[in-house]
C-alpha cells in the first residue's frame, strides 16, 4: 500500500522480491542496491534467518514520472525462500504494490517455482489481491548455467496471467535494472489509476437582475394604515463549534487494553513527555506480540511496514525530558501508536 508523505512531496511505492530459497533474489536486490547514487538510497538493511535472508533498503529513483506531482520513492524488500519462513513471507508482503518474482531457471526447480509462485497467489489472496491484476513482473535467473529450461517452458508452468518476462544472470547484474524499471512502470501506472479522479470545475452561478419596480412580477401591496410596532432587535448569538464529545481512535481497537486512550488523556492534560513514552511502550508492545523468527523491534517494525525513520524517531523522542517535548510531538507518537496497532491487526 503506498504511503504518502506531503512535507516530502513524496510518495513511497513497496516492491517486493518473490522467488524459491537461492533463486537470487538477494543476489538482485545487492546488484539494484550496488548501481544506486550512494546519496539516493537509504541503508541496506540484512535480517538474518538460519539459512536465509531477508533484506530492505528505499531509494528515490531519478527519471520517473511523478503521480499528482509527488516524487516516487520505492522501497525494496526480498523475502526468505523457505516454506517455514512463510509468516514472515505474509508480514513482507503485506502492502506491497508489486511483485518481482525471481524463478531459477534450473530444470531442478520446477516444482520449488511452482510452490513458490503458488505460495504468492494464496498469500496476496488471502489481502483481498488477485494475482492477475496485481503488478508483477517474471524474472527468469540464472540463464548462464547449464541445464536450465527454455523461456517458453518455464512460462507455462509459472506466468498463466501473461506478466512482463525477463532472462537475468543475478550474479553478473544482466537484465536486473531492466525487471526493475518494467515493475517501477507497472506499478507508477496502478497508482495513477487508483488516484481520485478531480472533479471537473462548476460552472458559475448568473443570477438574473431583480427589477425593484412592485409591478414586475407581483402586484402592488397598499399601504397599512396601522403603525409598525417598536420591535427590538438582538444580534444574533455567534455560531460556535460542535464539540467533538467522546471522539477517540480507542474505538479502532476494542479488543485490546486502553493504551491509544490513554496516550489522548496525556495529550489533553498537556503530559506531552508522559504521552510520547507510554506511546512508544505502546509500539513495543505491539511488535512484541507479533509471531516472528525476528526478535530486533527495528527489524519488525520494518517488517511490518513501519517507516523506519518515523519509528526511529519514536525512539529518540521517548528519550527526551519532559520539559523538551511539544504538543506536536505527542501528536506525531499517537499517530505512530495508531498506525502500529492498525497493521498488527492486519496479519
Amino acid at each position: 500500500m503506498s504511503i504518502v508523505n506531503a512535507a516530502a512531496r513524496e510518495i513511497s511505492a513497496k516492491v517486493v522480491y518473490y522467488g524459491p530459497g537461492l533463486s537470487g533474489k538477494t543476489t538482485s536486490l545487492k546488484q539494484v542496491y550496488a548501481g544506486i547514487r550512494p546519496e539516493a538510497r537509504g541503508q541496506l538493511i540484512s535480517l538474518s534467518t538460519e539459512g536465509d535472508r531477508t533484506l530492505f533498503f528505499d531509494f528515490l529513483p531519478v527519471k520517473i514520472e511523478q503521480i499528482n506531482g509527488l516524487a516516487l520513492r520505492l522501497q525494496l524488500y526480498t523475502v526468505p525462500g523457505q516454506v517455514f519462513y512463510d509468516a514472515t513471507r505474509k508480514l513482507v508482503l503485506n502492502g506491497a504494490d508489486g511483485v518481482i518474482f525471481v524463478a531459477d531457471s534450473q530444470a531442478s526447480a520446477t516444482d520449488a517455482n511452482a510452490e513458490s509462485m503458488a505460495n504468492l497467489e494464496t498469500n496476496l489472496a488471502e489481502g483481498g489481491i488477485e494475482l492477475a491484476s496485481f503488478p508483477l513482473v517474471l524474472q527468469y535467473n540464472k540463464r548462464d548455467l547449464p541445464d536450465v529450461l527454455s523461456v517458453e517452458q518455464l512460462r507455462v508452468t509459472l506466468n498463466r496471467f501473461n506478466a512482463p518476462e525477463l532472462e537475468t544472470v543475478a550474479s553478473r547484474g544482466e537484465g536486473i535494472l531492466p525487471a526493475l524499471k518494467e515493475i517501477t512502470r507497472l506499478v507508477v501506472r496502478d497508482l495513477k489509476a487508483r488516484q481520485p479522479r478531480r472533479a471537473p470545475p462548476r460552472p458559475p452561478l448568473h443570477f438574473s437582475p431583480i427589477d425593484p419596480r412592485p409591478e414586475a412580477g407581483r402586484a402592488a401591496l397598499p399601504p397599512d394604515p396601522r403603525p409598525e410596532p417598536a420591535v427590538a432587535v438582538q444580534a444574533p448569538a455567534p455560531r460556535e463549534r460542535p464539540a467533538l464529545v467522546g471522539l477517540s481512535f480507542a474505538r479502532l481497537f476494542p479488543d485490546r487494553p486502553s493504551v491509544v486512550a490513554e496516550v489522548e488523556l496525556l495529550i489533553r492534560e498537556r503530559a506531552f513527555g508522559g504521552a510520547i513514552r507510554r506511546s512508544a511502550e505502546g509500539v513495543s508492545d505491539a511488535l512484541a506480540s507479533l509471531v516472528l523468527e525476528e526478535r530486533s523491534a527495528a527489524a519488525r517494525a520494518a517488517l511490518l511496514g513501519l517507516d523506519g525513520r518515523e519509528f526511529l524517531r519514536l525512539s529518540r523522542l521517548s528519550g527526551r525530558p519532559d520539559a523538551a517535548a511539544t504538543e506536536q510531538d505527542a501528536l506525531f507518537a499517537l499517530y505512530l501508536l495508531v498506525a502500529t496497532l492498525v497493521k498488527a491487526e492486519r496479519i
